[in-house]
């Protein structure tokens, strides 16, 4: 009789084992988490497009002047730049950027001839285009996500949002540690100088691979017609996908330019905020176009970069 309990008692025991064993798997977070439902995520992005934020005459402060200078040798522009721009621009140091403006004397060189290349290149590591206003255009930042897994570089934190200020101004730019001033997007004062206002294409730089660069308004296709150009730049809608301690967790909403995806049939500029058109200057061009929804500022470069412009 003892060893008949004895063995009642072993199978309930077994099967109080299994059970528990059953009910952990089943409790396991990768199992049954619930996905992350990223289709109606509100957007974080942001960009300044009020020039009367901007209040100081750099030139005046530095005693100094903008200088944009052009030399043009068989088929190479050489630009020498000394990063004082032409327009007012906001106060520097301030409590997102704590940096000064100062003169920063460089010289680039693209082709008065550029071509498309047989496949694109990531503005990441490049100065991505010099503005005629006498300073650069560096879309990408220095920032990236932390966590206590790390620092993650293939997260790459952007400056038009909302939730973290890197002290940017009006033009939407900031100053580097060097004293490079350089634009995110949008420069609001120096497009307010140039009196743009939305009848006529304006030019405004040459990228690094020497394709110019006009703002937001262009052509239609009806080639007479100026329309205002929007990228197709969207955020993604599905979950991050990281634990949040070596990669952001959550839904894409507009904090790190991974949390981006291009849709072509969003727009009629390509990827690198490029397009083929009429300008003032050719019937039918490729020229980039400065936006003011994301990335505002092309990330890539649809032909190929000077070496100048290269950080690397």
């Amino acid at each position: 009789m003892k060893k008949m309990i004895k063995l009642i008692l072993l199978l309930e025991l077994l099967v109080f084992v299994f059970a528990a064993c059953s009910n952990s798997d089943d409790t396991d977070p990768n199992n049954d988490a619930e996905a992350l439902d990223c289709t109606n995520t509100t957007s974080i992005f942001t960009i300044n497009l009020d020039p009367t934020q901007c209040s100081v005459d750099i030139e005046n402060e530095l005693n100094t002047t903008s200088h944009y200078q052009e030399t043009i040798n068989g088929t190479t522009r050489s630009i020498t730049i000394n990063g004082i721009v032409s327009h007012n621009v906001g106060v520097f140091p301030n409590s997102g950027n704590p940096n000064t403006i100062d003169v920063v004397n460089q010289t680039f060189s693209t082709t008065t001839n550029p071509q498309l290349a047989v496949s694109i290149t990531g503005g990441q590591g490049y100065t991505t285009a010099i503005l005629f206003s006498g300073a650069v255009v560096e879309p990408f930042t220095a920032e990236f996500f932390v966590g206590s897994g790390g620092t993650n570089m293939n997260w790459n934190i952007t400056t038009l949002q909302s939730q973290t200020s890197l002290g940017l101004d009006c033009n939407n730019a900031h100053v580097q540690p060097t004293g490079r001033y350089h634009y995110h997007g949008t420069p609001s004062a120096y497009l307010e100088d140039l009196s743009v206002d939305g009848t006529q294409m304006i030019k405004v730089g040459y990228a690094a691979d020497g394709f110019p660069i006009y703002y937001k308004y262009a052509y239609a296709d009806d080639g007479t017609t100026i329309v205002v150009q929007e990228s197709g730049y969207q955020l993604k809608t599905e979950d991050r996908g990281g634990d949040g301690l070596s990669a952001p967790s959550g839904c894409p909403d507009g904090y790190y330019f991974q949390d981006y995806e291009y849709i072509s049939d969003n727009s009629e500029l390509d990827e690198c905020n490029g397009r083929f058109g009429k300008t003032p200057e050719s019937d039918n061009e490729y020229f980039y176009v400065i936006t003011d929804n994301f990335p505002s500022m092309p990330l890539c470069f649809s032909g190929t970069p000077d070496s100048s412009f290269s950080h690397f």
